[in-house]
């Protein structure tokens, strides 16, 4: 039998727990509980997680259209020819997600004074070997995988309307547009492995960011020690 004590700091626990909820559903860039900083709010978070899903399920598809020799997934979508009628229309909803990334995300994806010192001490800082001072909320790496993402996807739109209504476009255009389709596939996949990698292993308590929405003081002062500073009012 739990004891009255023990019940109290457990319903003060989960009390603290849905108060940071809360407010990491509305609002980002807050210091919370001493220890805490929110660094997504809930939309972001939700639209993020859309286009991730998006994305795969373009894949998925994609490979069915891609080659014959990934037919096999089709039977996931109820068939060769659903795979094909769905591969669009994940797409243009991928599209969709990125465009409410884009309008949430240009104004802090610009040129700042901790982009130099990111690239000049990259392999260092992933190796914990340095610390960085003026990196900001966006490091240099996220800004260019942010930008690449946009550049990415208009190309994916672009090319992909081209194959979706062939016969508006004359042949030249066509075999460009799956030239162009092809390869911004090639780099999207190459591009998401290194995400995830970078998100996961290669910076622990990254991804409870896109998760939970917060992160700890400790990664904030690490990994972007301006934003950390902004945010917790602390100097150096």
């Amino acid at each position: 039998m739990s004891s009255p004590i023990i019940e109290q700091l457990a319903e003060h626990a989960m009390h603290k727990q849905a108060e940071i909820a809360a407010i990491a559903r509305k609002q980002e860039d807050v210091l919370l509980n001493g220890d805490l900083i929110v660094r997504h709010k809930a939309g972001v978070r939700l639209t993020h997680w859309s286009a991730a899903a998006f994305f795969f399920l373009s894949l998925l598809t994609g490979f069915v259209v891609f080659t014959p020799y990934l037919a096999g997934l089709a039977g996931l979508f109820g068939g060769s020819a659903m795979a094909r009628f769905l591969h669009p229309w994940f797409s243009l909803g991928f599209a969709i997600s990125v465009g409410f990334l884009f309008a949430h995300w240009r104004a802090r994806m610009v040129k700042e004074a901790g982009d130099s010192e990111w690239r000049e001490n990259f392999r260092a800082y992933l190796k914990y070997e340095t610390e960085l001072k003026e990196v900001s909320k966006y490091n240099s790496g996220q800004k260019l995988f942010f930008w690449s993402v946009i550049v990415g996807t208009l190309a994916f739109l672009v090319s992909g309307i081209v194959m979706w209504f062939p016969t508006y476009f004359p042949w030249s255009l066509r075999m460009l547009a799956y030239l162009v389709h092809e390869l911004t596939f090639i780099a999207f996949v190459i591009g998401v492995i290194y995400h995830i990698y970078m998100s996961t292993a290669a910076m622990p308590g990254t991804l409870r960011a896109m998760t939970r929405g917060t992160v700890t003081r400790a990664w904030a002062r690490w990994h972007h020690p301006k934003w950390y500073r902004d945010v917790s009012g602390e100097r150096e």
